[in-house]
């Protein structure tokens, strides 16, 4: 056991939800676990009337007895996409289709169709989750996060993003980072190609689910105590993933994780890139807008870099904290004010600097109402020394001043829990190869050969012979 293991078992956070969330009505707002838009999510799970069985043999029944399956499953299976993994070469995947909250899923033989093995997950605007559970190469059954995206190839944005998304969980290896162990089509030609599957491990709860859980109920599952070890695996991840020149680009609650035994793990980098390309067009949309960096909604100072990520892990940081969004605007204006009200107006310093990117945007924001930057320990009474001084280092509005991820590891609120020897970086940058000149119909050619020459791993979903 590392130094990193030991200390991690002196706060494992207690969260014991997953059957308490399981059978719980969440509202729209928060049932998004490895989904996109916590603000768009659907609010239903699947709930199953089956006795239970053991896991194992609830694969082998939904697999070898149809007739026994959910009446939610598909009568007839089809053939789908060729999987390249097997000891014999390529087999046409069979697959079942299942509706869920409206939306037919279509899981490959092997895959569980037991109602009530599947819960909904969520939807956003780019897809809808659900888990199930699937036997693994290496004999284990897993819980898996299925997730079918929205119409894939509508446009060539939408497109190149998915193959940036699928791209990244294949080629991404850290402990905190969630990564494709399955990536299919039920579609069998290239020219009928329209549906598009990822499969992840199931990493737990999301945290917006933990905080609206702990609002309900009033019972407390983050303590504290807690914020800063959950912080301290983020940045963890962070650190990794700057390293290869990627940059997250919408963290938030919804898109975090945690297994009941405290376990951080980044979800969801359809809106990730590398920080060679600076597209000022996505700027003001990629990211939920209580989490947004003001340089994101207001400024663009020679493009934004890794340090978006870090507004956002304050705002994240505040909210464990508080049990409530730090700025809940609901539109960009609101969140203008509420960010200077409490983090201050621009100095001159950071004027001059928006004013040389953009003369324009400069007076703009002067026309906004001043604001003197709070007294932080006054704002935030109460909370541990430590967290109020993160805070203030960290919500600054000048990107340039901001704590960065490296500054953050040698905060002294993360003492407790910091381990340089377990902090890895990537070995090189990442390529995405992802040209923004390609066209909408290069990028589905791309990214069917991406299906198609998965081949994943021992952790991979076993296909039936």
């Amino acid at each position: 056991m590392n130094v990193m293991e030991t200390k991690m078992l002196r706060w494992i956070v207690d969260i014991r939800l997953a059957d308490r969330i399981r059978n719980e009505k969440i509202p729209s707002d928060v049932a998004n676990t490895n989904s996109d838009d916590e603000n768009s999510a659907e609010d239903e799970a699947v709930n199953g009337s089956e006795e239970p069985t053991p896991v194992a043999q609830k694969v082998q029944t939904a697999v070898a007895n149809p007739e026994q399956q959910s009446t939610n499953t598909s009568s007839l299976p089809t053939e789908g996409s060729i999987a390249r993994s097997t000891e014999n070469g390529p087999v046409q995947r069979r697959f079942n289709y299942v509706p869920v909250n409206t939306v037919s899923f279509a899981l490959p033989d092997g895959y569980s169709t037991s109602r009530s093995d599947i819960e909904f997950l969520g939807s956003g605007a780019y897809g809808n989750v659900i888990k199930t559970l699937v036997e693994c190469r290496d004999g284990e059954v897993r819980a898996v996060a299925v997730k079918k995206f929205r119409d894939p190839f509508c446009d060539q944005l939408q497109a190149r993003m998915i193959y940036r998304e699928i791209k990244l969980l294949q080629i991404m290896r850290h402990d905190g980072v969630i990564r494709a162990i399955d990536l299919y089509t039920p579609n069998t030609v290239e020219h009928e190609f329209k549906d598009v599957y990822v499969v992840t491990e199931y990493a737990g709860d999301s945290i917006v689910k933990i905080l609206h859980d702990q609002k309900v109920t009033g019972r407390t599952h983050i303590t504290p105590e807690h914020v800063p070890f959950i912080i301290y695996q983020l940045l963890r991840v962070l650190k990794y993933i700057h390293s290869a020149n990627i940059i997250h680009r919408d963290l938030k609650p919804g898109n975090l994780a945690l297994t009941s035994d405290s376990d951080l793990t980044v979800l969801d980098f359809g809106m990730a890139r590398s920080l060679e390309r600076t597209e000022t067009s996505l700027t003001q949309y990629v990211m939920t807008r209580w989490y947004r960096s003001p340089e994101v909604i207001y400024w663009n100072i020679d493009g934004y870099n890794e340090q978006v990520d870090v507004w956002s892990v304050g705002c994240i940081t505040a909210e464990l904290m508080l049990g409530q969004p730090l700025f809940p605007g609901e539109d960009t204006n609101a969140q203008y004010e509420m960010i200077t009200s409490l983090c201050g107006s621009p100095d001159e310093e950071l004027m001059r600097k928006i004013e040389a990117t953009s003369p324009a945007t400069r007076r703009v924001v002067e026309s906004y109402p001043f604001h003197k930057r709070q007294n932080f320990t006054q704002r935030f009474s109460g909370c541990p020394p430590l967290f109020i001084d993160f805070l203030d280092k960290i919500l600054v509005l000048d990107p340039e001043k901001r704590l960065t991820v490296e500054g953050s590891l040698s905060h002294p609120y993360f003492a407790d829990y910091v381990d340089a020897t377990d902090e890895p970086t990537a070995p090189s940058s990442f390529d995405l190869n992802d040209n923004p000149s390609r066209s909408r119909d290069e990028w589905k050619g791309i990214i069917w050969q991406e299906i198609q020459n998965f081949v994943g791993d021992d952790a991979s979903p076993k296909i039936p012979s």
